[in-house]
């Protein structure tokens, strides 16, 4: 597996083959969205082009979609590439979708010769200059299925190496101002609902993703474009339907429930999200991961009954940190995970009508 590996990582560049994929059904009016795929196999595996082109027409969206990258490339080559460049130019793009690597994004300063950061801040500046609107999502990557405890001796597991991805991502994205789709967070989600099975959304080469996992992505990816769920989408890329309704859900929470903390700009804001927003915010827990403790912090503009609940990752309650009517102001809780075992979990603020969700690693 080292070995394969390694190859993977290091020599496939080599041997790329290109895959690019063009949308039967061009731009036919203005309301259709035209999107472009920078990747490499990770792109290609299972033809992540089709799946999404399949969800949004199953919702009935006009997508005009092309995917750029041959296997083996990396941000940093795209960065480089006049290929990359000319196509980039091509459109006035509504959005470009970059794809990254786990490893890269969570180990910066042990694989500096493919570098991440540099890579967005070049892209970004060519996306801009050709269309300033256009809008650059990056997909925040997964981590390997054994995380690097086949490299060096290195203990990181999968669940270690995600939350290093997780977190340069966040830097990354507040530093140099591009949205997220939380691809490898909401692979997160579904591993952890399910013990984490071998080769369940990773192929048996421990990297890259299954047809599950690439079904996954495009639910994520289409959640960050348009905003919108996908569950209950007819559209189940030959999966059985639980699993793809469940999968549908993951994604559609990850995202939704988290625009903020993934940098993502609404599309609409309609009148009852910005009442909302002038009644309460929650933020993010601090810190996150944690190990022992975290603090849950909220605002309320007037006086409302307020619920903060803490759920697990198949979503059973297994707490309720707060049932009162508070007063406006702000309001901080701590949450104590005393014998709960490490995974991710969601606390949902209910404040009258107003409902907000997010997510946290308890890390032992």
């Amino acid at each position: 597996m080292n070995a394969i590996k390694t190859i993977l990582i290091i020599s496939i560049i080599a041997f790329g083959i290109n895959f690019n994929y063009l949308s039967a059904n061009p731009k036919s009016n203005q309301d259709t969205c035209e999107i472009l795929l920078i990747g490499s196999s990770y792109f290609n595996y299972n033809n992540l082009p089709d799946k999404f082109e399949n969800l949004s027409a199953s919702a009935g969206k006009a997508v005009y979609i092309e995917m750029h990258g041959n296997n083996g490339l990396y941000l940093w080559d795209h960065a480089r590439s006049s290929s990359t460049l000319a196509k980039i130019n091509e459109r006035d793009w509504d959005f470009v979708v970059l794809q990254g690597v786990g490893v890269l994004v969570a180990y910066p300063e042990h694989f500096a010769e493919h570098p991440v950061y540099p890579s967005l801040i070049t892209l970004r500046n060519i996306i801009h200059a050709n269309c300033e609107s256009t809008r650059m999502i990056f997909c925040l990557p997964w981590a390997f299925e054994d995380g690097m405890t086949w490299y060096q001796n290195w203990t990181d597991d999968y669940e270690d190496m995600q939350i290093h991805v997780y977190n340069n991502t966040l830097i990354y994205s507040d530093e140099i101002g591009f949205e997220i789709a939380p691809v490898g967070w909401a692979w997160y989600g579904v591993l952890d609902a399910y013990n984490y099975p071998l080769h369940y959304l990773h192929m048996s080469d421990w990297n890259h993703p299954s047809l599950r996992g690439t079904y996954v992505m495009a639910c994520a990816i289409y959640s960050t474009i348009f905003q919108e769920s996908t569950v209950g989408n007819s559209y189940l890329a030959d999966i059985p339907e639980e699993e793809a309704l469940f999968f549908q859900q993951v994604a559609t929470d990850t995202v939704m429930n988290n625009l903020e903390l993934w940098n993502i700009t609404p599309n609409i804001v309609g009148d009852n999200e910005i009442f909302d927003r002038k009644i309460c915010k929650m933020n993010q827990n601090n810190p996150n991961p944690f190990n022992a403790s975290t603090r849950i912090s909220y605002w309320l503009s007037e006086k409302l009954h307020v619920k903060l609940i803490i759920f697990d990752s198949l979503g059973s309650r297994i707490s309720m940190l707060v049932d009162e009517f508070q007063d406006p102001g702000n309001y901080e809780i701590v949450f104590d995970a005393l014998g709960l075992k490490a995974g991710v979990y969601h606390y949902q603020l209910n404040a009258g009508d107003y409902i907000q969700s997010n997510s946290m690693i308890l890390d032992h």
